[in-house]
């Protein structure tokens, strides 16, 4: 059984038996000294053994949250600010510590959620495409927990978590809770039916995988995410802790509460008379143009009957949360239990110019939403000072008493929570767009933006993707700096006259450097052990049932 094997697990790392002192020659002095020692060691040895059990953790993470769509962070909805969009969220801030100042590495799931996970920055966890795995060199927290004897389960929504990225290690249970295979080939074949009445050929297998991933924008699947872990709760060994981890994904568009219950989209937005709906959001030429500069074609109106839709799925995902939470309560482990809530990264509406995701690094995007409630400890306290979401790992490691990854760049929020250290900290963060990257840091005072190039050449001679500055067509540099606090949306660059400029350059070189020393630090595997397979599991049978080799 699954949830069993960690007595096997650990049976070698049992104590062996303890025998201090050899048979030796000794003086008088510690022929008296000995057993005193001893009845102090026994003594020592009696009390670890009544040591309190380890704290149990859940670590609940939402796909493309903004902050500002939470009542906890002073949201109400529009169109019916009598109806709250996250009650079991704000309930669960004031028993919690709740982080007003929480960055992402990025804006996509992917390399946030191994950010997440790791305790490293996107450059040190190297997972920023999605042909890339963790190196086998690397250490999730999931690892550290199973090693300390956890009971470990995963349920996630999303493709981006899939197993075959990484995510999987450490886990006695990964589970999707999207469309199983057989139900994805079915949508699947009747697309293709589709193709076929219209004269297309067949669809190849890329073409397949891009069904797959624009069928996550509409399944349903917090029900499944639910039930998986209502049932790791129920069947788990309760004299053992566990670390359970749920990642919920339908607040992601296509925004389609009605999908999810009839009538919830109505309820967010009671008076609208128009016809837009939210359905192919990113896609939709009726929203914005299709081509650069993509400006917003969407009315004000429709746009906000949009952003009705989307509190209405983030309603949905938190009457899911409250399920869980209040399983916690019923079964007695609120008290034992550590939980953290955290979403990856936002979603723009136009703020800069765009909409959805995986494009810039403005606040919109990287600023997200942090809850933790430790057992007996902190309630209902604000933090403004800056974290990262590479902290999150650390700090749920060192409160459940277990050891930290020695490679983390991520540090325990412990000391400077518990009022020992003072917050001191800046993010690095990086979006890779076509052949560019957008590439950035962020401390309390400054953000800094700018766009590099694939150097080809240098990139040839290193055998490794290699960047330059790039440049605007008048030779200017494609670099923004930003004063957070006088400009906390991120709209006004200074300009390079100003002394705030080069004073967040310079802090921006600090940071990077030391990152890239601690890069060079880690251990790496050959780029071959560190790409993901062709298919995952789910995939390989799928594809089977479509009949592609």
């Amino acid at each position: 059984h699954p949830y069993q094997n960690w007595k096997h697990r650990n049976a070698s790392t049992q104590s062996p038996s303890f025998s201090p002192f050899k048979e030796n020659k000794v003086s008088l002095i510690m022929r008296i000294s000995i057993p005193l020692l001893c009845l102090g060691i026994a003594y020592s040895f009696s009390c670890s053994q009544q040591e309190s059990p380890k704290l149990n953790v859940v670590l609940i993470s939402l796909d493309s949250l903004c902050k500002e769509r939470l009542g906890a962070y002073g949201h109400r909805p529009q169109y019916a600010p009598e109806i709250p969009v996250s009650p079991n969220i704000d309930d669960f801030a004031a028993e919690a510590l709740l982080f007003d100042n929480a960055w992402s590495t990025t804006s996509w799931t992917l390399p946030a959620h191994m950010s997440l996970m790791s305790g490293l920055s996107d450059r040190n966890h190297e997972v920023e495409l999605d042909y890339f795995a963790l190196d086998p060199k690397r250490r999730t927290i999931s690892q550290n927990f199973q090693d300390a004897g956890y009971q470990t389960a995963g349920f996630f929504s999303g493709p981006y978590l899939d197993g075959k990225f990484g995510f999987a290690r450490g886990f006695d249970i990964w589970r999707s809770a999207m469309m199983t295979p057989s139900e994805l080939a079915g949508q699947i074949r009747s697309w293709t039916k589709r193709r076929a009445l219209a004269g297309k050929p067949a669809p190849t297998e890329e073409e397949i995988k891009g069904i797959r991933d624009r069928v996550s924008h509409w399944d349903v699947t917090s029900p499944k995410v639910n039930q998986g872990a209502l049932d790791f709760l129920a069947s788990r060994d309760s004299e053992v802790p566990f670390f359970l981890t749920l990642h919920y994904f339908d607040a992601h568009y296509d925004y389609l509460p009605d999908t999810l219950e009839k009538g919830l989209g109505a309820r967010f937005d009671p008076d609208y008379r128009g016809n837009f709906e939210g359905a192919n959001w990113y896609f939709n030429p009726a929203v914005r143009e299709q081509t650069p500069p993509y400006g917003q074609k969407i009315s004000e109106r429709d746009l906000g009957h949009i952003l009705a839709l989307y509190d209405a799925e983030i309603h949905w995902v938190d009457r899911h949360i409250g399920t869980i939470l209040q399983a916690l309560k019923d079964q007695g482990l609120w008290e034992t239990t550590i939980v953290c809530i955290v979403a990856d990264h936002g979603d723009e509406f136009f703020e800069h110019g765009g909409i959805g995701h995986r494009s810039t690094l403005f606040p919109e995007l990287t600023a997200i939403p942090l809850l933790i409630h430790i057992p007996n400890q902190l309630k209902g306290r604000r933090f403004s000072e800056l974290v990262r979401i590479y902290d999150i790992g650390p700090t749920l490691l060192d409160y459940a008493g277990v050891p930290p990854l020695k490679e983390a760049e991520g540090l325990s929020l412990r000391p400077v929570l518990e009022g020992n250290e003072k917050f001191n900290r800046s993010i690095l963060q990086r979006v890779p767009g076509g052949p560019d990257v957008r590439d950035g840091w962020r401390n309390e005072e400054f953000s800094v933006q700018r766009i590099l190039e694939i150097d080809v050449p240098l990139s040839q001679k290193n055998r490794q993707p290699s960047f330059r500055q790039r440049f605007t067509q008048n030779g200017q540099p494609m670099i923004w700096v930003f004063d957070c606090k006088n400009d906390p949306t991120e709209k006004a660059p200074l300009s390079r006259n100003d002394p705030r400029w080069q004073k967040a350059m310079d802090a921006f070189q600090s940071s990077f450097l030391l990152s890239e020393k601690h890069h060079r630090s880690l251990p790496s595997s050959a780029v071959s052990e560190k790409l993901t397979p062709k298919r995952s599991a789910e995939e390989e049978s799928m594809m089977e049932q479509l009949g592609y080799g």
